[in-house]
């Protein structure tokens, strides 16, 4: 039984380690791959595999929603672990493509069609793609740089061409909050003691204030479910005053005429295809005022 312990705890130790990618790193297109060694981001060795797998299923598509749709699928069943992003004490470009939580699923899902398009498609064009859609500018600057709110995740994504959020054009009504959800809860965030790090947040909080919100409240989202396309990334909107988004996923229309969400599930602790559909899903939810929809740009 000691021994059960110890390496449990070794694995569990090992699985927090700032590992670098393989020796060999693996790179469809056969050339340029950077050593690990020499790699800007952190990973483990079987996200090389995994991304080789994934890319070379892409080569074929040249849409870039359906892509990003097709990634999302082969993600289903993939175990959902909270937090990833947080285990290092310096801000650090993180690519986990075993473990993913509901918005890394849709950011991971986007970023590997994008490097799918590249001319040479290789890990560090996807880490490329990944920095650009989690950090404002695509730098990293300390916690506060990195994009904590999905509504200015979606600001960020649509100034880089990539997604739109069509909400309005949907028939969605003014959202007016006032977004300060992280500064209110300090205490949940421990980096945000660092002043500078806060200042950052604010300053993201104040971004996402001066831009003009829609959604769709949950009692209207069948009068337009016909107008939600597979692949859109649906946003689930907090009823919470201070807060923006609480979930996110992707549109898929089931056999039954209507749209289900693909998403990471805290609850099913995995990436599922929820059997209700959308509009059943939003009504068990009481922390769930709605949806937005953001369509992917091809």
């Amino acid at each position: 039984m000691k021994l059960l312990h110890v390496l449990t705890g070794l694995f569990l130790l090992s699985s927090l380690t700032n590992w670098q990618c393989n020796a060999q790193t693996l790179n469809p297109a056969g050339e340029g791959a950077i050593p690990p060694s020499q790699r800007d981001f952190v990973c483990q060795p079987a996200d090389d595999s995994i991304f080789v797998v994934k890319i070379k299923a892409l080569q074929s598509i040249q849409d870039l929603g359906q892509a990003t749709l097709h990634t999302a699928r082969s993600w289903v069943g993939n175990i959902y672990v909270h937090g990833t992003l947080d285990r290092w004490d310096t801000e650090r470009l993180v690519v986990n493509l075993r473990q993913l939580d509901c918005w890394t699923f849709v950011e991971a899902s986007l970023a590997m069609a994008l490097a799918a398009q590249d001319s040479a498609p290789s890990m560090e064009r996807y880490a490329y793609f990944l920095q650009r859609l989690r950090y404002r500018n695509g730098i990293i600057d300390g916690y506060g740089s990195r994009i904590h709110y999905f509504s200015d995740w979606v600001l960020n994504a649509d100034s880089l061409g990539y997604v739109e959020d069509i909400t309005q054009r949907l028939g969605g009504v003014p959202n007016r909050k006032k977004i300060s959800y992280m500064t209110d809860m300090v205490w949940d965030y421990p980096k945000l003691d660092d002043q500078a790090e806060k200042q950052k947040v604010q300053a993201a909080q104040d971004r996402i204030n001066a831009h003009e919100w829609y959604f769709i409240p949950k009692a209207k989202v069948a009068e337009m479910e016909d107008k939600i396309h597979d692949g859109d990334i649906i946003m689930l909107t907090s009823s919470r005053s201070n807060l923006d988004v609480e979930h996110q996923g992707f549109a898929v229309r089931g056999a039954d005429g209507h749209i289900h969400l693909m998403h990471a599930s805290s609850t099913g602790k995995k990436v599922i295809l929820s059997s209700r559909t959308l509009i059943v899903y939003l009504g068990r939810l009481p922390a769930m005022s709605g949806i937005m929809v953001a369509r992917i740009k091809a």
